[in-house]
């Protein structure tokens, strides 16, 4: 039986939308799901002063405000439309409805067009109880029109039919500065989504036009079925698209209205998508999508995902699963475990993901890992101590700025950066004393130019002279890092001690002093 509010909420929705001459596709939806609302029951609606009924009964709120003001506009006092009306006789309607008043009223309009099954009576001009006479005879429109063939083959079709171009005109006086703005009224849009027959890509459209569609649970159900079909057919790129388009829809609703997506969204995260979905991430043209899907999944995307970085087999695939993990944002804690695998090339992978993603709370299991009897561990371990650069890290690094291998050792100076790392700068000052290798050397002055705090600035000016009791003397080149690492710190302090430099005794440390000072000051131009 049809539910009189169901068919005040189509109808008026789709009287709105005939309103609207660039809302094509909203057109077509909303006048199927009429059709199959009348189906069954024929309607009558009735507009008695503020009130309309349908079917004898009130429907009021704001939802339905436009259409009693159409009604009014238009002096119908009453219309009846048959049970499994004629479509194009129903669009006939529907379109002079949303239209502008003319010269002629709106049952000579239609029986000017040919109408004959849907009755439209006027409501009397003064006196409102007065019962309504009907105007003139109902006429058929005849089944030339839009659709032709078996009527109830056609309504039941997922395509149930191809609309004629509505002619719109100029919106009421009321709406006028609405329409300027492009904006419709205000007010809850109640009106149901059409699901049956429609493919998944036209319910996501359909989404995506009003995700908060009154019915979005139950749009969303079904589109996760659309999902499992897809993935039982190995259709992982169509997953993934329905997948993207309702991630889109999530987030064009207010994050306190989420509630029905995310339980949704729950459900449709199943092992099997997210597994499909990891090997995306890899493919040109799918990775956004891939990533946003693993993303919103949380702690069982970055799962997944740690589990085809363990069993990639190529550098390359190892590299875009990395580049996917560096995207995600909780669930991150389980790349810590991994830094105790039996693979030397899956903690090497973790230490540096662990670097990249600045995780402090992997420390202690980084500094276990410079014990790896592995160089190329120890190196991406050293790495990611130095890119986290907290309080914590500063011991371990200490650690492996002794480490036996040089390309450890440099591996952590070169990981060094920015103000962040200000506690690294006493080990890296220790291990200058220390260090004998002068290409080494050379990266941890650069590493405490890059730092640049009060603490690394002082060391930098004392190993820039050409002697100091800290160090003694020292060569040119390591002289000329220490010019380049004032560069890069740039403070007052730092410029001041260039500036004493720029008449310095050795050639290549003055040059270097006023090259610096002049690319300083380019800069801030």
């Amino acid at each position: 039986m049809l539910g009189p509010h169901a068919f005040a909420t189509h109808f008026a929705r789709t009287v709105e939308l005939f309103r609207d001459p660039k809302d094509k596709t909203g057109q077509k939806a909303q006048f199927r799901a009429l059709l199959v609302l009348l189906k069954q029951d024929a309607v009558t609606l009735k507009r008695d002063g503020g009130t309309v009924t349908v079917n004898g009964t009130a429907v009021d709120g704001a939802a339905f405000d436009p259409l009693r003001r159409q009604l009014e506009r238009h002096s119908v006092g009453e219309l009846t439309i048959p049970a499994n009306p004629p479509p194009d006789q129903l669009f006939e309607l529907l379109k002079v409805l949303a239209g502008e008043p003319g010269e002629a009223d709106l049952p000579t309009r239609l029986r000017a067009s040919g109408a004959e099954r849907i009755t439209v009576a006027m409501a009397p001009l003064f006196d409102s109880g007065a019962p309504l006479t009907e105007a003139g005879p109902v006429l058929d429109l005849g089944v030339d029109g839009i659709l032709h063939g078996e009527l109830t083959s056609d309504v039941q079709s997922a395509s149930l039919v191809e609309m004629p171009e509505v002619s719109h005109e100029a919106p009421a006086p009321a709406d006028a500065a609405a329409a300027q703005k492009g904006e419709r009224e205000p007010g809850p849009d109640m009106t149901p989504l059409l699901i049956s027959n429609q493919s998944a890509d036209a319910l996501v459209a359909e989404l995506q036009r009003n995700p908060q569609v009154v019915n979005a649970g139950e749009v969303l159900a079904r589109l996760a079925r659309h999902i499992d079909t897809a993935l039982r057919a190995n259709k992982l790129e169509q997953a993934l698209k329905l997948m993207g388009g309702v991630l889109r829809c999530e987030q064009a609703v207010p994050e306190g209205n989420r509630r029905q997506y995310g339980i949704a969204l729950k459900r449709m995260f199943t092992r099997s998508l997210l597994e499909g979905v990891s090997h995306l991430v890899l493919m040109s043209g799918f990775q956004a999508d891939a990533i946003a899907v693993l993303q919103r999944a949380g702690a069982d995307g970055v799962e997944v995902l740690l589990d085809q970085l363990v069993a990639s087999p190529s550098l390359e695939e190892r590299s875009g699963v990395f580049a996917a993990l560096t995207n995600m944002t909780e669930g991150l804690e389980q790349v810590i475990h991994l830094l105790d695998h039996h693979q030397w090339y899956v903690v090497r992978n973790v230490a540096e993901l662990v670097g990249e993603l600045g995780l402090e709370d992997a420390v202690p299991q980084l500094a276990k890992q410079l014990e790896h009897e592995d160089v190329r561990v120890r190196k991406s371990v050293a790495l990611a101590l130095a890119k986290v650069g907290s309080r914590g890290a500063a011991e371990p690094l200490r650690r492996a700025l002794k480490d036996e291998s040089r390309e450890v050792r440099i591996s952590a100076a070169l990981g060094v950066g920015g103000r962040k790392a200000s506690a690294l700068a006493m080990p890296l000052v220790v291990a200058l004393e220390e260090e004998e290798d002068e290409e080494v050397e050379r990266e941890l002055i650069l590493a405490l130019g890059r730092i640049g705090s009060p603490d690394a600035v002082q060391a930098l000016i004392k190993f820039a002279q050409p002697s100091g009791r800290l160090f003694g003397r020292k060569p040119s080149s390591l002289r000329l890092a220490a010019v380049e690492a004032l560069r890069l710190a740039a403070t007052p302090a730092a410029i001041g001690t260039l500036q004493g430099l720029s008449d310095d005794g050795d050639k290549q440390v003055r040059g270097a002093a006023l090259v610096a000072l002049a690319q300083m000051k380019k800069n801030k131009e």
